[in-house]
């Protein structure tokens, strides 16, 4: 299961990668991740978007998963990915414009202007990584990543 998890992590950081690479190097990283998102929504790539979205939501999938495989009492193990999935996005739509609406050193909001005119506003967070430079002047270590909403907790 861990050998999966990597090997998710890793296909998702090539994806993100190839994006941004891809959407040239003067777009910012919150745009350049909010299209990889998109991308990977409208290609139904489940570990493309595992890979950009936040923690919270990466690890809510999990404990869900966890869940899952628990109810049927072992027999299998579920992954994360089999947790998500991506329905009823149109395959012929894609990102025709993105701008960067407002950011500062924790939160980000793109706006994403689709090929058939709609437009839809992604919410990303800047998660720092576990390795911390001892370089006072490096730039901090992390990455954008979209804000998922998660379920509340309470009842309805």
């Amino acid at each position: 299961m861990k050998a999966a998890r990597v090997a998710l992590f890793v296909l998702g950081w090539v994806t993100l990668v190839t994006s941004m690479v891809a959407c040239g190097r003067d777009e910012s990283e919150p745009v350049a991740v909010a299209r990889a998102y998109a991308d990977a929504a409208r290609r139904s790539d489940v570990p493309g978007m595992l890979a950009v979205i936040d923690h919270d939501a990466v690890a809510e999938l999990q404990r869900a998963a966890e869940r899952a495989s628990d109810q049927v009492g072992g027999r299998r193990s579920i992954e994360a990915t089999e947790m998500l999935q991506i329905a009823g996005v149109d395959r012929t739509l894609a990102v025709a414009e993105a701008k960067l609406g407002e950011q500062d050193s924790q939160t980000a909001t793109v706006e994403l202007v689709m090929t058939d005119g709609r437009t839809v506003v992604v919410h990303l967070v800047w998660e720092p990584s576990d390795t911390a430079s001892s370089d006072p002047e490096a730039e901090p270590a992390g990455a954008w990543k979209v804000r998922v909403p998660l379920p509340s907790a309470q009842p309805s």
